[in-house]
């Protein structure tokens, strides 16, 4: 197994308790891009929060995930991909052990995928198809298997970024091979468990739900979306979702307990679906380029019922800041000042991070949008979405990433 490539600091090998307000994975601790935290600083300073710490990262687009006093993200530097871990408190690097060879790309270089930590252990996929699980607290490579080549999948165009999703003792994967469309394997051991189907990767992660007491994992493959049992793999629906440049990007946003809101772009629009354990029925949809949400490549929150989200297409004066109201898919207001941009949900608040470089703070209101903070703090280009834990921000663009104090005085 590679080791790290810098010295590791001692008491980051001690055991550390998990914090219920800890951020482990892509989405956050429910995988719908909300933070359960409450408390948190609403109304902002001129130039914003207090900046903890900045430290350089690298090229890429990984969201920082934070557990057991652990910040972990993947970057690109030096004609190499690494994940690096840094001490969340301080901004002390840990440990970075390289993984793979740089991804260049026209759209942008880099990882895309975000690390699952579990326990002690944290699982990364590159973009150019590499599935490993490293020690969390040491960074040492544990087992790692490259799934294009095992599996014969084909490379997407703008770059894999599923990231691992962990439950129970399998990680679930989107190899996209010829009946390897779909995989879990060991988390352990990184030993195949299932596979199965013809779908072709394409940017969207996998998530979990549980109806009628049946753990389902659903994918969004490049032609729709899977959902299979969680243990043996097998098929339990499908819903066909063909998108232009097979770009269905964002992960699906489960409501409550049974509602699956599902967007695209590429003039394709939203639906909302009902799950049951057959195949679910459409609630509302709102398709075409005039829908009421056409996510391209952030996912929307939901907050009391109500969704917010970037809605548009690949240029950038086209994307507006939406509200949709859960029940109806009635549009309640759009906000045109915003363009690209990512976001996260918490205490009531949309915390948002554009293209352009701006950290904007927004009330998540259903009847207007209200903006109480916007502070040009980042780079250009980055496409990030905000990490909140344990009432920090942490943030990252193409050159550092940041820690902020969010805390209510």
């Amino acid at each position: 197994m590679r080791k790290t490539c810098t010295g590791l600091i001692l008491i980051a090998a001690l055991a550390i308790p998990l914090s219920a307000a800890d951020w482990p994975h892509w989405l956050g601790p429910k995988g719908n891009g909300s933070s359960p935290e409450t408390g948190l600083l609403t109304a902002w300073p001129k130039k914003g929060p207090k900046v903890l710490w900045k430290v350089p990262g690298g090229d890429g687009y990984s969201t920082v995930v934070v557990a057991a006093g652990r910040a972990i993200t993947q970057v690109q530097h030096d004609g190499d991909e690494y994940v690096l871990a840094l001490d969340a408190a301080k901004g002390t690097k840990l440990w970075e052990t390289k993984v793979a060879p740089a991804y260049k790309n026209s759209f942008g270089d880099g990882p895309r995928a975000t690390p699952t930590i579990d326990g002690n252990s944290v699982y990364i996929y590159s973009p150019s198809g590499l599935l490993a699980c490293l020690d969390a607290a040491k960074g040492d490579i544990r087992w790692e298997i490259n799934l294009l080549k095992t599996f014969g999948g084909k490379a997407v165009t703008y770059g894999l970024s599923a990231s691992p999703l962990v439950q129970g003792d399998l990680v679930y994967a989107i190899p996209g091979g010829k009946g390897a469309g779909v995989a879990a394997f060991n988390k352990k051991t990184g030993k195949l468990v299932w596979k199965t189907g013809d779908d072709k990767s394409a940017y969207s992660s996998p998530m979990s739900v549980t109806i009628a007491g049946q753990k389902q994992i659903i994918f969004f493959t490049a032609t729709g979306l899977l959902s299979v049992t969680a243990e043996q793999g097998k098929e339990l629906w499908r819903v066909a979702w063909p998108t232009e440049y097979d770009c269905n990007i964002c992960t699906p946003l489960l409501i409550g307990t049974d509602l699956l809101f599902v967007s695209t772009g590429e003039g394709n629009g939203c639906k909302m679906f009902k799950l049951s354990a057959a195949a679910p029925e459409v609630v509302w949809e709102s398709t075409g380029a005039k829908s009421v949400m056409l996510n391209y490549w952030a996912n929307a929150v939901e907050h009391n019922g109500y969704l917010y989200g970037i809605s548009g297409e690949f240029h950038e004066k086209k994307m507006h800041l939406n509200c949709v109201e859960v029940k109806t898919g009635k549009l309640k207001w759009s906000e045109k000042n915003i363009g690209k941009a990512a976001i996260t949900l918490a205490d009531g608040h949309l915390y948002l991070t554009t293209k352009k470089g701006d950290l904007i703070l927004a009330e998540a209101n259903p009847t207007k949008y209200v903006e109480k903070a916007r502070i040009a703090m980042l780079g250009e280009k980055g496409r990030t979405s905000p990490t909140i834990a344990n009432k920090r921000l942490f943030l990252r663009d193409l050159d550092h990433i940041y820690c902020l104090d969010i805390a209510g005085k």
